[in-house]
């Protein structure tokens, strides 16, 4: 038996150094396994990285054995070639269709060997890391990789850390942070359309398996690369659909890998790639649409249902262990239903995202209605330009990075506090700034209400803060009067002005008059953010 794959100019090997146990490996997808390579010329020289992606020869799926290396030369393969030209479409360097005597131990497939009846992909190897691995280890710190001995590692969630590195986690969960990695996430999001743009919408071939896992993300530059177009299908202008060739499922028993559920991966697949139901069972979704037709708008779908799994990773893997182990079993049984699988928010994540984002990840993520796809249809992108515009426009109201200096008495009581010598003077000088402080707070105040609009709320609960913790005596009472006047103002008090109402409301603290304070919060409360809010006070 080989270690070595041949083709008729080079040599291939696992990259035995690379993996969590130094055995190469890096993935599995539902339908190939996925290793680190090396790659030289057959008479010798130069060693470069590769990625081998090993497939079965043939399948079984719905009971019929498929050849999955025909599949691959006339569907796959072709829309590779389409999508060359693009940098940030994964390149295929070469397909070794005979594997020889090249026998790999696999633990993770059927018969545990990967050998001569699996062909092998070579792609090209993305220096970096897939979205997922960005978001969860990268960036906020959920996962790392923990050596055990022997050449052996194994991966550590956060819910197996220690108490002092959770609290450390949890701390870099703050202001500046959560801004700077919404600010990275619309750029990816940028980035992805104009991918998208040209797969689409000048090579007419739709993705269909759109996920964190096939989305990677270089180390130097965090470009985005695409990859795995084995879901992929060629549409054309006067037919832009593609059909899911899928049998129907039994929604009763588990997903597997030879009788899945949906055209894509379950819980980032839009409603219209999932099979019908059979057996009894119940199809997960409200139909009004043609099942097993796909457009366009399903791979905005699942760009939707991704970044909002990307802007919701710290809480998904802080507070549920499942996901952060299992997200598939995690999606299967929460999410397969209407109200959680459909126009998904970001309700139960920061209050600093701004609400111009959570309104892009809804309108991607819509509930599926009849003509959904008419361009005349408002409620849904037809098109990545659109959707990028969108972002765009996000992204230039957001709040910047860095938050303004906090007002000068700050500076002042920095300044004095070393004094301990001048202390009288100190507290003339204390008194002076908080005056004008206030009056500077309040001057802000009055200008930015005058004009105000919904993108402006952080700028605004930030002035409010201001204005509460420079008062003194009574008018922090009549400052925190003024502000639930703005907010309850026209009866439509959101779930983050709720929020703020009541952070302002712990700094008052005015036994008397909190009773009648929080009533006027609650009668003036967004109906549909009720619960939110009741929940904040």
């Amino acid at each position: 038996m080989s270690n070595a794959l041949l083709s008729s100019q080079y040599k291939y090997i696992v990259d035995t150094s690379h993996g969590i146990n130094q055995d190469g490996f890096i993935a599995i997808g539902t339908e190939s396994v996925v290793y680190k390579g090396l790659k030289t010329r057959q008479g010798g020289g130069l060693q470069f990285s590769c990625v081998l992606k090993f497939k079965p020869k043939s399948v079984r799926v719905d009971g019929e054995i498929v050849n999955r290396l025909d599949v691959f030369k006339n569907e796959e393969w072709k829309i590779f070639e389409a999508l060359r030209e693009c940098r940030s479409i994964v390149k295929i360097d070469d397909v070794v269709e005979d594997l020889g005597d090249f026998s790999l131990p696999c633990n993770k497939v059927p018969g545990g060997v990967i050998n001569s009846a699996w062909f092998c992909i070579v792609e090209e190897f993305i220096d970096g890391w897939n979205l997922d691995e960005f978001c969860r280890e990268e960036y906020w710190k959920l996962r790392r990789i923990e050596p055990v001995g022997n050449g052996i590692s194994k991966e550590v969630n956060f819910s197996d850390y220690g108490l002092a590195e959770q609290n450390a986690v949890l701390q870099s969960y703050n202001y500046d942070n959560i801004l700077k990695y919404q600010n990275q996430m619309l750029l990816f999001m940028i980035n992805l359309c104009e991918i998208l743009q040209f797969v689409t919408e000048q090579r007419y071939i739709l993705h269909l398996d759109l996920k964190p896992e096939n989305i990677m993300v270089t180390r130097f530059g965090k470009e985005l690369v695409l990859i795995d177009f084995g879901k992929s299908r060629k549409i054309t202008k006067a037919a832009p659909f593609a059909t899911s060739d899928l049998s129907d499922v039994d929604y009763g028993q588990e997903e597997r890998m030879d009788k899945l559920f949906e055209h894509g991966a379950l819980g980032y697949a839009a409603p219209e790639c999932y099979c019908k139901a059979v057996s009894g069972s119940r199809f997960p979704f409200s139909i009004g649409f043609v099942q097993k037709k796909m457009f366009l708008e399903s791979d905005i779908f699942s760009f939707g249902a991704t970044f909002w799994e990307c802007l919701n990773i710290f809480e998904l893997v802080t507070k549920n262990k499942q996901f952060a182990e299992d997200p598939h079993g995690f999606y299967q049984e929460n999410f397969l239903r209407d109200e959680t699988y459909l126009r998904r928010d970001l309700s139960c994540t920061s209050n600093y995202y701004h609400k111009k984002l959570e309104n892009i990840i809804k309108k991607c993520t819509r509930m599926r209605v009849p003509h959904f796809t008419d361009s005349d249809n408002k409620d849904f992108y037809h098109s990545y330009g659109e959707l990028k515009k969108d972002i765009e426009t996000a992204k230039d109201s957001v709040p910047t990075i860095v938050k303004e200096e906090n007002v000068k008495v700050r500076n002042a009581f920095n300044l004095c506090g070393a004094m301990v010598a001048l202390c009288i003077v100190f507290l003339i000088i204390n008194g002076i700034y908080h005056m004008a402080a206030f009056q500077i707070a309040n001057g802000k105040w009055d200008d930015l209400t005058g004009t105000y609009n919904d993108t402006q709320f952080y700028r605004l609960e930030e002035i409010a803060n201001d204005m509460i913790q420079t008062a003194v005596g009574d008018q922090v009472s009549s400052s925190y009067d003024k502000i639930a006047a703005f907010a309850c103002k026209g009866n439509d008090v959101s779930e983050y002005e709720g929020a703020m109402l009541v952070s302002l409301l712990q700094q008052v603290d005015d036994s008397s008059l909190l009773p009648g304070r929080v009533d006027e919060i609650m009668a003036n409360a967004n109906i549909r953010r009720f619960k939110e809010i009741s929940t904040e006070l």
